[in-house]
């Protein structure tokens, strides 16, 4: 499934916490599935301005002030997207904001403040996702390849961890 827009191959992340330091995330209702930050392409837009109307579209929420940059250690991540792109150049915000958390009917199941212990729980199930599916490809016959991979995703989709390219950056940026 593709969106009508193409990949741009930039794409912007925020992360927001509440009072009590929890981090908001959302869960994806289209691939790629599983719990992240808001976020999105840019669309040829600037990735400030971008990070604006991501956040206030997924969430309801406005950012005040400006945006605070987080430089993770590698930005361009190869995840395919459903747009065709293969990789994204990303950069990632840090904000305040302010108003009544209102989720995207179409883009999110969920969103949620998180704390870290759980952001970690959610880690832990995206990092045995990932090694299920890469073991998957060593499976006896090649033909049940695919079959397992279904049956992995399909468990996944129904109970995912932390998107895989959040995975990443969490670890990068220290925040697990």
């Amino acid at each position: 499934m593709t969106d009508k827009i193409r990949c741009d191959y930039a794409s912007v992340g925020i992360i927001a916490r509440d009072s009590e330091d929890r981090i908001l995330l959302v869960e994806r209702m289209k691939f790629p599935f599983g719990w992240a930050p808001p976020s999105g392409h840019c669309d040829g837009l600037s990735y400030g301005t971008a990070a604006f109307k991501e956040f206030e579209e997924e969430t309801g929420l406005k950012i005040i002030g400006g945006l605070n940059p987080l430089i993770p250690k590698n930005p361009i991540k190869y995840f395919k997207c459903r747009r065709g792109g293969e990789y994204h150049d990303w950069q990632i915000f840090e904000v305040n904001w302010k108003g009544e958390l209102k989720p995207s009917r179409d883009e999110t199941k969920n969103a949620k403040w998180h704390t870290v212990e759980e952001i970690c729980e959610l880690a832990e199930k995206t990092g045995c996702y990932l090694q299920r599916m890469q073991e998957s490809i060593k499976a006896e016959e090649q033909s049940w390849v695919a079959g397992i991979q279904e049956s992995i995703e399909k468990e996944w989709q129904a109970n995912p961890g932390l998107e895989p390219v959040w995975y990443e950056f969490f670890q990068e940026l220290k925040i697990i």
